[in-house]
Order: structure tokens, then sequence, then C-alpha cells
């Protein structure tokens, strides 16, 4: 064997070293595009759900104020408070009436038959201690329903 055949066969062997090299490289770099690919779409995917997740959050919120409010307009009433105007309707009644009626604490009696007064459905007596609470029109017309 010569030294050119010797060359030629090396160079060959290089060559086919090098072009196996390349095809090993543009395989692995395919991956690393298609491992690319998959990880924008999966990264979109979160910040789509993120979104969503957020934005249903936010109509939650937004529902919850608007229901509140709503039944705030609407006078909407839960039944201890309907009880409370009913116990007014029957005689005047105090913190204490209420207490022993519902079981509950003074705070809250107070509470309720100040928001009952706030909305017009009893009226506050304010020259008796403790207060006493009357019926008012929009509690009559709200019992007469």
């Amino acid at each position: 064997m010569n030294i050119t055949t010797l060359i030629v066969i090396i160079s060959l062997a290089s060559i086919s070293l090098s072009l196996s090299t390349l095809f090993y490289l543009f395989l692995k770099i395919k991956k690393i595009d298609e491992n690319y690919k998959l990880f924008q779409d999966i990264s979109k995917e979160l910040i789509i759900n993120k979104k969503i997740e957020t934005d249903l959050n936010e109509m939650t919120a937004e529902n919850v104020i608007k229901t509140k409010k709503r039944n705030v307009e609407k006078g909407d009433l839960n039944s201890t408070q309907i009880e409370i105007i009913k116990l007014a309707y029957k005689s005047e009644i105090t913190t204490r009436d209420v207490i022993q009626q519902f079981n509950i604490t003074r705070e809250h009696a107070s509470r309720l038959l100040s928001a009952l007064a706030n909305q017009g459905y009893l009226k506050r007596v304010n020259n008796s201690k403790p207060y006493k609470y009357i019926i008012d029109e929009k509690g009559k017309m709200y019992l007469s329903e």
C-alpha cells in the first residue's frame, strides 16, 4: 500500500467520522429544538391557565361583591332577622330579648338590631335605656308581603 492510498483512506475515514459527528449533532439539535418547542407550549399553557385562574378568581370575587350589594339593595334578610322583625311586630324588643330568644352573644344581637334599624325595618326608641326597638313601616311592609 502506498502512501497516497493510505492518505486517501485516512481522509475518507476522517470525512466519514466528521459526517457522522455532524449527523449526531443534527439529531441532538433537532431534539433540543423539539424540547424547546414543547417547553414553549407548556409555558404558554401555564400562563394561559394562570390567567384563566386569575380571571375566575376576580370574577368570583366580583360576583360575591355584586351579590352582597344586590342583597343589601333588595333588603334580603336571613331567617334570624325575619324572626326579630316578627318579635318587634308583636311588641317592642331589647337586645336582651334577642339574646334570650336566639341564644346569641350581646354583640351579635346588638349588631343585628342596629343593622335592621339602619335598613329601616326597625326603629330605635332612644328615650330609654336599654334601647328598645319597634317595628318600622318597612318592617311592616316586609311582613305583609
